[in-house]
């Protein structure tokens, strides 16, 4: 803390000002804060645990955890043999490319790569639960992928665009250090580059894709073959191994359009070369370590951060990012106790009492939405720790010396198996999910599930001290639990039912209100600059904004319960009183040392907020925090009342 400022004028200096002073941002961080010191410590165990996995590999039996960890971890780490290997693991997936002669074999090629390489080429189909009914499987069509998934800004921006001119030396370096000639990587990077544009101007923005009811689609198979008439559906699907289904759910048909008119439009030649870049960004990682020089210049473009993590780092990535749940099983034996996972949840069944008692407190809600909200609540399936039955890996061919063809492994088995799901009800992966592993320093709302998964990784401090004092726990671990919590309400959650199907469950009245309070997180984030004239849109953040505030006063009204139920506990610490001591404790939390290219970054592209705006933003909609520290009207702390957001 900086005691020495007013907490009425800067309440985020005054919580943490003292740890932003002491403590230097990592010059290989564009981004230093509370959660990237607990990633450290995490993957600081994650390093042990592999460092066993890759000593006990060559003596494990095949397809145990150990074995398949061990030997992935050291075929990534043999950067002498992946620079000796040069382009060879990727000979044969070129032959395949260059074997294309028409857009059927183009069509044929697509499913292929998707099946083998994971690579999403123009157009995507594949399994999900059905909108309508989370019970059953639907066959979704949707957008391909691009190169930037996460970036889309730059397709975006004009060819003038720093990050765009970054993005567009990049792709030059890729093809060049894959050994192209500097014409030849002239001629593809354009393509490239004006392919991604216009598969991105096809595309719904990222915040109309959170709109279901404009994703669901539904049509008979005909009418998406001919919204798309050059690809067979029919072949497509039984290049995947899809059954081929009686109806499919096209989320963007404008897309597959647009597809359909670059195919008319463009030369046969311009897809198969992008096709070959496709394949080598795909696997750049585990290709000779030459290819991690683009890499840094763009890391350095995007995000002002000149370094690379070290290789190690990189390793464990990599291994969480293909074998998470073998690897999980390690970390969980190692690292997770029980009382952990008792006091955690102990702290939801708090939480979940709290949203029970305010959700009648709303009214700006109907009382029959009332009802239906308290129906939802207490459909929730949380899950803690870890999953009750893993995933069986045994079956996946992993060697520790072809890390490329250990990546490919790893796909196919992934969509073999989601594939197999396919004529049954719907089986979920509990912590199978990138953010849901047990190794992720997460926890996330399932809509399908209506409920949420806290991991494993998570549950250790600074997020969750179980010895701390009640404020410290309830308003940090606690908060992030109501967050989830009120997830299943935002603008996404609140779209569907308790049983996780897509059902307008709300009256007309209640959804207007909805939309007048949620405007009010929408402009707060508008009129609040991360960098001098960046600014998010806050459409994109409101649901991560609305969970937030939800979140603290979630946490704040679950301490007040505990502390009526544990008096002993109600202490003044340091001088501060518990009530306080909840708000520093979130604030500290999220408090952040930022690169300025970072945080431009963020207010472009991300669909989450950067710690720093969620340090104090949440609580000017608390009329608890004023309360707290006597924030008065004419403080710079202070939000009238007529902004503060009151959904949840």
């Amino acid at each position: 803390m900086d005691t020495s400022i007013d907490p009425r004028k800067d309440f985020y200096l005054f919580a943490a000002g003292g740890w932003l002073k002491r403590v230097p941002r990592p010059e290989d961080r564009a981004s230093y804060s509370f959660p990237v010191i607990q990633g450290k410590r995490i993957k600081d165990q994650l390093k042990a645990i592999i460092a066993a996995a890759e000593r006990d590999a060559p003596t494990a039996p095949k397809g145990t955890s150990a074995q398949l960890v061990g030997d992935f971890y050291k075929a990534f780490m043999d950067v002498d043999r992946r620079r000796e290997e040069g382009m060879k693991p990727l000979q044969e997936e070129f032959a395949k490319v260059d074997a294309i002669s028409s857009i059927a074999d183009l069509a044929r090629y697509s499913a292929y790569a998707a099946k083998t390489d994971g690579i999403a080429l123009l157009i995507s189909y594949g399994p999900s639960p059905d909108l309508a009914d989370s019970s059953r499987y639907a066959i979704y069509g949707g957008p391909g992928s691009t190169a930037l998934k996460d970036e889309r800004d730059v397709y975006r921006s004009d060819e003038s665009a720093p990050r765009r001119i970054a993005y567009r030396k990049y792709v030059h370096e890729m093809l060049s250090t894959a050994g192209y000639a500097p014409t030849e990587a002239d001629r593809v990077t354009k393509l490239v580059l004006d392919i991604e544009t216009e598969l991105d101007k096809a595309q719904l923005s990222p915040a109309d894709k959170r709109d279901f009811n404009k994703l669901n689609n539904r049509m008979a198979l005909a009418q998406a073959q001919a919204l798309l008439p050059q690809i067979d559906v029919k072949t497509y699907f039984s290049e995947l191994g899809i059954p081929e289904p009686k109806d499919v759910i096209v989320t963007e048909p404008t897309y597959f359009t647009a597809v359909s008119n670059m195919l008319k439009q463009r030369p046969l030649q311009d897809f198969k070369d992008y096709a070959k870049f496709r394949l080598i960004k795909q696997f750049s990682d585990f290709l000779s370590p030459d290819f991690d020089e683009p890499k840094r210049a763009l890391n350095q473009a995007f995000t002002g951060v000149a370094t690379l993590r070290p290789l190690d780092e990189r390793g464990i990535a990599q291994v969480q990012g293909g074998l998470g749940q073998p690897l999980s099983q390690l970390y969980v034996h190692a690292y997770y106790d029980e009382d952990t996972r008792r006091k955690t949840s102990e702290l939801i069944t708090y939480i979940m009492a709290a949203m029970e008692k305010r959700i009648p407190t709303r009214d700006w809600l109907s009382d029959k939405t009332k009802v239906a909200a308290l129906e939802k609540l207490k459909a929730f399936n949380n899950k803690v720790g870890y999953p009750d039955e893993w995933i069986d890996y045994s079956s996946v061919k992993i060697v520790p010396d072809n890390p490329v063809a250990n990546a490919k492994a790893i796909i196919s088995f992934g969509l073999k198996r989601e594939l197999a799901k396919l004529g049954g009800p719907v089986k979920s992966d509990d912590f199978n999910g990138e953010s849901t592993l047990p190794i992720a320093m997460n926890a996330a709302y399932q809509i399908f599930e209506n409920g949420f998964q806290i991991t494993a990784a998570i549950s250790q401090a600074p997020a969750f001290e179980p010895n701390a004092d009640p404020a410290v726990r309830f308003c940090r671990f606690g908060a992030l639990i109501g967050h989830e919590t009120t997830h299943g309400f935002d603008s996404t959650g609140r779209q569907f039912d308790a049983k996780g199907n897509l059902r307008n469950w709300w009256t007309l009245e209640d959804t207007k209100a909805f939309v007048t309070e949620a405007q009010k997180l929408v402009d707060q984030t508008a009129h609040t600059e991360l960098a001098p004239g960046h600014a998010n849109d806050g459409k994109l953040w409101v649901g991560e904004n609305m969970a937030d505030v939800g979140g603290i006063k979630l946490g704040y009204t679950a301490l007040m319960d505990y502390l009526k139920d544990h008096p002993q506990e109600n202490v003044k610490i340091d001088g501060y009183t518990q009530q306080q001591r909840c708000f520093i404790a979130w604030a500290q939390l999220w408090a952040e040392n930022a690169t300025e290219a970072y945080l431009i970054n963020v207010a472009k592209s991300a669909d989450h907020p950067p710690n720093i705006y969620r340090t104090v933003a949440p609580l000017q909609h608390f009329d608890a925090f004023y309360e707290a520290f006597g924030i008065k009207e004419g403080d710079p702390m202070w939000l009238p009342p007529e902004k503060r957001v009151n959904t949840w």
